[in-house]
């Protein structure tokens, strides 16, 4: 059963006391900084695109706080996540972090990776890369259990529920965007939850040495956010370029070079999350924002996340000869049928489905829907894939009722379900 009910123990109300002396001082440091300008890194705002998107993508950006309730429940399941509420938004929604390791009990032999996402909420495509970290980390994989003997993992999911609920672009449900929030005094409350779970880390007895906060960027490209010399270091960027070179390694025909967005040139900003750890941490922590695609031509989410997994553990120095590879659940491959099916009109307008295929070998595949008369209407999913179990969210409000098919297409053949739409 998952709790909902947060209550401060005295280590966190201290910890609290120790943020705030620290965030004090760093206000103070940095009022006459204050007026530079930094670049956008996930692209100057515009309202139209954000609509849309939206339009586009369907009810909080194909992905709501409802959605991550079930998968919740779902990864709760495995034996290789905890799940825990850290604290409460501005409307008083659970802000949940799942620990993945080998068990319950954290080593402080482990090295620590912490991951959030859903900052923004019209950059969903940043969720479904870590959707598919996830999925990685749960997998019976050889090399998933590899990394869950060496590391940690904490991820947060959605950091701003009340911004995805409320259909806003960037803020939260005070119409701020937390992303940008972390020199005010006060902070929003979920910048405070996440501030306070950082602090708690890094001087506990397994700080964090990779930080990734995930968006996505009206660019359509995927990359990193590099941090000039002039607000970090020499030293940090010469381990940044090494840190982004290895996950492009993996996915070098995907995600840009390090220098393709180069930011902090006039010095270090005073508002991000990777400006806290910086001022406080520095070399200490790899933290940098990662942006994939945000555009219709967003995808490869697995790959990515591949390339994120592996260069994260290159980085860390965790070698080994272990990579992803079969996955010992099926021979070749299966596509189930889809549950639900019939897809009514619910309450809240909405017919969303949940399409389940598994491989028995690492490959690329494309999963397609098509009407009666063998039009295709939606590329579901598509590129190359694990040898492991996929699971696709469709949102099919948009889709007339009616009979309609998906097909996924592997090197091993062709399989085929039929998919019911009715009121």
């Amino acid at each position: 059963m998952l709790k909902l009910i947060y209550k401060p123990t005295l280590k966190q109300i201290l910890l609290i006391l120790f943020i705030f002396t620290l965030h004090s001082e760093l206000l103070s440091q940095n009022k006459k900084g204050s007026s530079i300008s930094f670049v956008d890194k996930c692209g100057y705002y515009n309202p139209i695109l954000a609509k849309q998107q939206l339009a586009m993508l369907g009810d909080h950006w194909g992905y709501g706080y409802d959605s991550l309730l079930v998968d919740l429940d779902r990864w709760a399941q495995s034996p290789f996540v905890r799940i825990d509420s850290l604290g409460a938004s501005v409307q008083n929604r659970p802000i949940w972090q799942l620990t993945i390791t080998s068990d319950n009990q954290p080593n402080d032999s482990r090295q620590i990776v912490f991951i959030h996402a859903r900052t923004h909420p019209g950059e969903v495509q940043g969720w479904w890369v870590t959707n598919e970290v996830i999925t990685l980390l749960l997998s019976e994989d050889d090399f998933a259990r590899f990394v869950r003997a060496n590391c940690i993992f904490y991820i947060i999911p959605m950091y701003n529920p009340d911004g995805v609920e409320l259909e806003f672009p960037r803020e939260n449900a005070n119409g701020i965007d937390i992303e940008s929030n972390w020199d005010k005094n006060p902070v929003e409350a979920e910048v405070a939850v996440l501030r306070e779970r950082f602090t708690e880390l890094m001087f506990s007895g397994s700080p964090i040495e990779a930080a990734l906060n995930m968006h996505s960027a009206v660019a359509c490209q995927r990359f990193f956010v590099y941090h000039d010399a002039a607000g970090t270091s020499s030293t940090f960027t010469l381990l940044e370029q090494n840190f982004i070179g290895g996950v492009r390694s993996y996915f070098e025909e995907g995600i840009q070079p390090w220098y393709y967005f180069i930011s902090w040139k006039n010095g270090t900003p005073p508002y991000y999350p990777e400006s806290w750890f910086w001022n406080y941490f520095g070399e200490q922590v790899m933290a940098l924002t990662y942006e994939d695609m945000n555009c219709t031509a967003a995808g490869d989410y697995h790959q990515t996340a591949f390339a994120l997994l592996h260069g994260v553990l290159d980085y860390l120095g965790l070698v080994t000869t272990v990579a992803f590879g079969e996955y010992s659940g099926v021979e070749s491959y299966t596509l189930r049928q889809n549950y639900p099916n019939p897809l009514r009109l619910t309450q809240n307008s909405q017919r969303s489905t949940i399409i389940q295929y598994e491989l028995g070998t690492s490959q690329n595949i494309k999963l397609s829907l098509y009407d009666i008369l063998g039009r295709q209407v939606k590329i579901l999913d598509e590129g190359f894939r694990s040898a492991n179990v996929h699971r696709v969210y469709f949102d099919a409000t948009h889709l007339s009722n009616g009979t309609y098919f998906y097909r996924l297409e592997t090197k091993q053949g062709t399989q085929i379900k039929r998919l019911t739409v009715m009121k």
